[in-house]
């Protein structure tokens, strides 16, 4: 490998993106951005040479590969890292990709199988994991039906979602299942009832090439976006996590970057969730290593691990949902303490402008949302999410 290398972001609005960004460049690497939103973090980062405009995947997937194709050529990229959802469509188009450098995805059936909670289920249990209870619901009928035989709590999602969008807990579903408030599953968009495990979440990041691990971190949830993402990050050291992900990508001869969810119940069996194969937050916790930064091309040495336990935040997301989340004295003093031993991932003193960007950027999304009746998140995925659509 030499020693500098010409690497293509794609997802430059997530923070992940931008600490991937700034990690590739601290290591001496050059570092491109595609993006199809207007306003993104990576768009003034020091650590980013050049910043493109690309048509919006999931609007216009033919042209979004057309797009890429021509900046790896004229930018003479060596590898290309997809970062959020428009993965999916990388991945459909790798065939076309590889002719102008390498790229760090899977094909789409193996990604289709991962994103996919139900098909995922299935495949962490050949490995030996504990699943929760799950049944796959194509209609309201299906859906009552499964409630009425749940015991105890169950949880709700869609088979294809992000950021815990539209899951429900239902802690007594015998009870609910004549609600009209219940989602209506079809065919083309199917739902799970699954088993509610009680318990703290753990959730982890790794790259992987050819079934063995390059990178590998994992974290406990503390603090959450509602439901959803993490905005706290701590590397736990969990050997039962780190043990099922390096058999996972091992059984798989995996290739590329693969994130899981756990839930550890109250005693001590970890229930495995589900998988985004793709970048997540458990990054921000490798922030200043230059070593981790090899882990995303084909070197196979060590397995590259957080260095300490540093703890990184979303400090604005801290300060909203984190705060909001405070329902007595003992919560409220832990907060403040977590709150002023974090490290904000999104300042940098060498590169500041990706802190002050993320305000118009929320800007544009808030208006996004007035203009169309969506929540901010909704439309923060809009252009780039993937449901099992067809190629």
């Amino acid at each position: 490998m030499n020693t500098k290398q010409s690497v293509l972001l794609t997802g430059g609005r997530a923070p992940a993106t931008l600490e991937l960004a700034r990690l590739l460049g601290s290591a001496g690497h050059r570092v491109i951005v595609a993006e199809s939103a207007r306003r993104h973090l990576c768009q003034h980062s020091r650590y980013v040479e050049r910043s493109y405009q690309v048509p919006p995947p999931r609007q216009e997937p033919d042209a979004y590969i057309e797009k890429l194709c021509e900046i790896m050529q004229r930018e003479r990229i060596d590898l290309l890292i997809p970062t959020c959802e428009e993965i999916f469509y990388v991945s459909r188009g790798r065939d076309r990709l590889l002719d102008f450098g390498e790229v760090l995805v899977e094909g789409i059936e193996v990604l289709r199988s991962l994103h996919d909670k139900w098909l995922f289920a299935e495949m962490a249990r050949e490995v030996g994991a504990l699943v929760p209870q799950t049944v796959r619901v194509q209609s309201p009928v299906q859906l009552r039906e499964a409630m009425l035989q749940a015991r105890g709590p169950v949880v709700l999602k869609p088979v294809y979602s992000r950021f815990a969008a539209h899951v429900q807990i239902v802690a007594n579903p015998s009870s609910a299942a004549g609600q009209s408030t219940l989602p209506e599953p079809t065919v083309r968009q199917p739902w799970l009832v699954q088993q509610f495990i009680k318990g703290k979440q753990v959730c982890s990041y790794a790259v992987a090439h050819d079934g063995q691990l390059t990178l590998y971190a994992d974290y406990e949830t503390t603090y959450t976006a509602g439901q959803g993402a993490s905005i706290h990050f701590v590397y736990s050291d969990h050997p039962q996590v780190r043990d099922f992900v390096s058999r996972f990508v091992q059984q798989h001869t995996f290739s590329g970057q693969i994130a899981f969810d756990f839930m550890e119940n109250e005693q001590g069996e970890l229930y495995v969730i589900e998988c985004n194969p793709r970048l997540t937050s458990g990054v921000h916790l490798f922030a200043g290593q230059q070593e981790a930064a090899t882990a995303y091309f084909s070197d196979r040495g060590k397995t590259v691990v957080p260095a300490g336990k540093q703890a990184c935040m979303l400090g604005m997301a801290m300060l909203t949902y984190g705060l909001a989340g405070m329902t007595n004295g003992e919560k409220a003093k832990r907060w403040v303490s977590d709150l002023l031993s974090a490290r904000d991932v999104l300042f940098r003193r060498d590169d500041p402008r990706p802190f002050f960007d993320q305000f118009s950027m929320l800007a544009d999304l808030a208006w996004q949302s007035f203009r169309t009746r969506k929540s901010m998140i909704a439309c923060s995925t809009s252009d780039i999410e993937w449901n099992g659509e067809e190629a």
